[in-house]
């Protein structure tokens, strides 16, 4: 049995210990033209770690002379301890790698292969993806699959362990090296946060505390304002699916920054829904102007969606409402969490 395991998006954000080694940026071998830097491998020759994700891709080929069933897929922890502190380094701008669909959870005791959703990252299914789905191989035959190991409160040294099974019964495990180290991020933060910018003269780091400022070292965890009353009542209600909504699956301090960001916006939606109601056009008009001119679409569009609910939940949803809530729903796959507020604000 041949199992080979390659970085899938190699060292998309890193945490380096020593902030000196930003002082020895990495540099272009023979041949290489600027922009293919091997940062990911510069990073780890400082110490680096994998920060938050370690995307792999696993290719399964069986070499034996018999079928073999794959039965299982883990990660096996080496060791764990507190999150590594240090500069956050980004080899690419943040957004650009894939999205696998299959993750393993560092945080758990023995963390096991789920399959979750591409638009929610929410697990599918009740068991495990190889307790569920059948993976038999021929011989010669090879299946490929793409693993996102997620860390959060921890930074632990693991290696990949797969189970198979013979035909006859037999049963063995293979653990391809290397191992992989992956880690969370510290209470104290990460600084400094930077972007390696090949296309400066000469290439150097970029401090990049624009995009993850809740990172760095010393910044306090965003304080939340306080949400509107009509929220309020709402989230008594399902408080997990609209925290997990308006903060877009996030978590931790990055959770608090998007709350953050876009509580204000649902307050000014709440009440653009209420002179809507109370046919205040004037009032209307100028809280649309306000909205556009403070907040990006993503952030509007998630602001008057949660006031449009919170409404419904009170007064019920106005025909016109419930189509566009329907039709958010369906064009925007992220937002099915919101189904089961929909429904409840449909029947009154």
């Amino acid at each position: 049995m041949d199992v080979l395991v390659e970085y899938f998006e190699p060292g998309q954000w890193l945490v380096i210990p020593s902030r000196a080694a930003l002082d020895e940026p990495p540099v272009l071998l023979p041949g290489q033209r600027p922009g293919q830097e091997d940062v990911a491998e510069w990073a780890r020759g400082h110490g680096g770690v994998d920060f938050a994700t370690t995307e792999l891709s696993v290719t399964v080929t069986n070499r034996s002379d018999a079928h073999l069933t794959l039965r299982g897929m883990w990660a096996e922890v080496v060791d764990r301890a507190e999150p590594l502190t240090g500069a956050l380094v980004s080899r690419l701008p943040q957004g650009v790698s894939g999205v696998p669909e299959l993750e393993l959870d560092l945080d758990q005791e023995r963390p096991e292969l789920w399959e979750v959703d591409e638009f929610t990252r929410r697990r599918v299914g009740a068991r495990p993806f190889l307790d569920r789905t059948h993976v038999r191989l021929a011989p010669d035959e090879s299946q490929r699959f793409i693993v996102t190991a997620r860390i959060r409160s921890s930074c632990c040294t693991w290696e990949l362990v797969l189970a198979f099974r013979g035909d006859d019964g037999t049963e063995f495990a293979v653990r391809p090296a290397p191992g992989f180290r992956t880690t969370g991020l510290p209470v104290t933060g990460l600084a400094p946060v930077v972007r390696w910018a090949w296309f400066e003269d000469p290439p150097r780091f970029w401090r990049d505390t624009a995009r993850l400022d809740w990172c760095s070292q010393g910044n306090p965890d965003p304080e939340l304002p306080p949400a509107p009353r009509e929220l309020r009542k709402l989230a008594g209600r399902f408080g997990p699916h609209l925290t997990h909504f308006l903060s877009t699956g996030t978590t931790g301090p990055e959770q608090q920054l998007r709350l953050a960001t876009v509580l204000p916006a649902v307050r000014l939606a709440v009440d653009l829904v209420k002179a809507d109601r109370k046919g205040r056009h004037a009032d209307a008009a100028r809280l649309r102007a306000e909205l556009r001119r403070r907040f990006p679409r993503p952030v509007l569009e998630q602001a008057y969606v949660a006031a449009l609910l919170a409404a419904g939940l009170t007064h019920g949803i106005p025909s016109g409402h419930r189509e566009k809530l329907v039709g958010y729903l369906a064009s925007t796959p992220a937002a099915e969490v919101l189904r089961p507020m929909i429904a409840a604000a449909a029947r009154r």
